[in-house]
């Protein structure tokens, strides 16, 4: 792959997409794109992993975060362009990476959105007996409706969105807390330390959504200084809410019976404030999976745009809506892929594969940016602090991470992988022939 440092000149005209989103919707972007699946969903099965330690799950996958987070930052003000860790790898590390980097990214995302659609479908079951798979569909669909009618409006309904599913989620915790038994945390660690760090992958999961914040930087308005902040008040914001209610359910809740459970916020709220507290739950967390759905399918759009705007994928791709601005082909495309996966996916496959791909996403972003620090030039706005220290870290965090993935992490990722690499020889082999006909 060519590693020369370059920016490349897009294979077709530049579509831009327009800077409509400020500090508080990028903020919501993040926290919607995070909280969703991530304390709705995945808390159940991170207690199943860990037990009451899914608490220091959570506390180990917040530091590999913010290690991550630091740099990505950083490049974010660097390259405030849509597609994110894309964007970064193809203009410091060349178009062969970019493509390898974006691929990836893309299939993250798209194989960690059966969790959320599917988590969503299984609230809205409890709710209306609706098959969790249709409910999932549903959700799809009307997430494709929303994004096609321009990210401006979408932004303003994730705004809504989100605060009434905060509210949602501190009412939760704060009438949990007089019902917690301290007893239920013993034994704190049933499944050891190797259960704690298989959690603190999904947990590190749970945490994905402050890099939606950079895939969409295109259209964030003053983005030297909104894009780095909107990273890191999305880490803080969920860390507090993700403590908090992960010690109301723990206290209130056993452990196994919140991990077997596929709504488990709103058994744990049925254990303590009856059934209609059980369904005030089930609707908050319909909303906020809704909002982290509409959230996946804006990152997934804006990296296939990307790529498609830079000749690394199909250009018909990189269509933009002439009255919103939006990029209505590649919302179509990832929306149809988010349907396929919930249609054939499971809770398991999806985080395993998308917890893997997820993970692979943010290496060439740090080596991207090592290369710019050798670099030197003129500094960002915003600079990771203690680079010597924390990018080493970061590198290792990643490392463990994988590894914690597993078998079915790896083989998928690798599957998917090689499904990419395909796509490129392809793409370079009839390019190829175009040029001797």
């Amino acid at each position: 792959m060519n590693t020369q440092v370059r920016t490349e000149k897009a294979a077709h005209p530049r579509a831009q997409l327009r800077r409509a989103l400020g500090l508080r919707g990028a903020v919501a972007l993040g926290v919607g794109g995070t909280i969703g699946g991530g304390i709705f969903v995945l808390v159940g099965h991170i207690a199943a992993l860990a037990g009451p330690a899914a608490l220091l799950a959570f506390a180990l996958a917040f530091v590999a975060s913010l290690l991550i987070a630091l740099p990505y930052a950083e490049l974010a003000c660097r390259y405030p362009q849509a597609g994110g860790g894309y964007a970064f790898a193809r203009e410091v590390l060349g178009r062969g990476w970019g493509f390898l980097m974006g691929w990836v990214f893309w299939g993250a995302y798209i194989f960690v959105s059966g969790y959320v659609t599917l988590g969503f479908g299984g609230y809205f079951n409890t709710l209306t007996g609706l098959p969790p798979v249709w409910g999932a569909v549903g959700l799809i669909l009307a997430c494709i409706v929303v994004n096609v009618a321009g990210v401006k409006f979408s932004g303003q309904l994730q705004v809504l969105v989100i605060g009434l599913a905060l509210a949602g989620l501190l009412g939760f915790a704060g009438a949990g807390m007089p019902s917690v038994d301290t007893g239920r945390f013993t034994p704190w660690m049933p499944n050891g330390f190797p259960g704690i760090l298989s959690a603190a992958l999904i947990a590190f999961l749970a945490f994905g959504g402050f890099d939606m914040v950079a895939a969409a930087g295109e259209e964030i308005e003053r983005p030297e200084r909104n894009l780095p902040l909107a990273i890191l008040l999305t880490l803080a914001i969920v860390l507090v809410v993700y403590l908090l209610v992960a010690f109301a359910a723990l206290g209130t809740l056993d452990w196994r019976t919140l991990g077997a459970s596929a709504a488990p916020l709103a058994d744990a709220a049925q254990a303590f404030l009856g059934q209609a507290g059980g369904r005030i739950v089930a609707v908050v967390a319909v909303l906020t999976t809704a909002a982290t759905a509409n959230a996946v399918l804006v990152v997934t759009s804006r990296i296939s745009f990307a790529m498609a705007r830079d000749g690394l994928l199909p250009a018909w791709l990189a269509r933009v809506g002439p009255a919103t601005g939006a990029p209505w082909a590649a919302v179509l495309a990832s929306g149809g892929m988010l349907v396929l996966v919930a249609l054939l996916g499971s809770l398991h496959i999806s985080t395993a594969i998308g917890g893997f791909l997820y993970v692979v996403h943010f290496i060439a972003p740090l080596f991207a940016l090592l290369k710019l620090r050798r670099r030197g030039g003129h500094p960002p706005v915003f600079q990771m602090p203690c680079p010597s220290v924390l990018l080493p870290l970061a590198f290792i965090m990643s490392l463990v991470l994988l590894v914690s993935s597993g078998t079915t992490g790896f083989a998928g990722g690798a599957a998917w992988l090689a499904i990419g690499l395909a796509v490129a020889w392809a793409r370079h082999a009839g390019r190829h022939s175009a040029k001797q006909a």
